[in-house]
């Protein structure tokens, strides 16, 4: 199963205790998540851990909606890293 890189924000949000169902996630920080999340994989790739996530040429081309082919192994070790880094916020 695919998943978007919204699903993948959702379910970070509700690992830190912001569920959708409870929490109404303005854009700004539905984008601020998406920028996140994008600065994550690119570190990763810069270590090599490359898991074929899409990632843009610039900030400002990433899409919401768009559907990441990553492995299914790799989707709670995304899910769980993001969490960790939007829990300060």
């Amino acid at each position: 199963m695919s998943w978007t890189k919204r699903q993948i924000i959702e379910q970070a949000f509700e690992e830190i205790g912001l569920a959708s169902y409870i929490f109404d996630m303005t854009a700004d920080q539905f984008q601020s998540a998406l920028r996140r999340l994008d600065l994550m994989i690119y570190s990763w790739y810069q270590k090599n851990i490359r898991i074929g996530f899409p990632l843009p040429n610039n900030p400002n081309d990433s899409h919401i909606e768009q559907q990441v082919d990553t492995p299914g192994t790799a989707n709670e070790a995304i899910v769980l890293n993001l969490a960790v880094r939007l829990a300060p916020s």
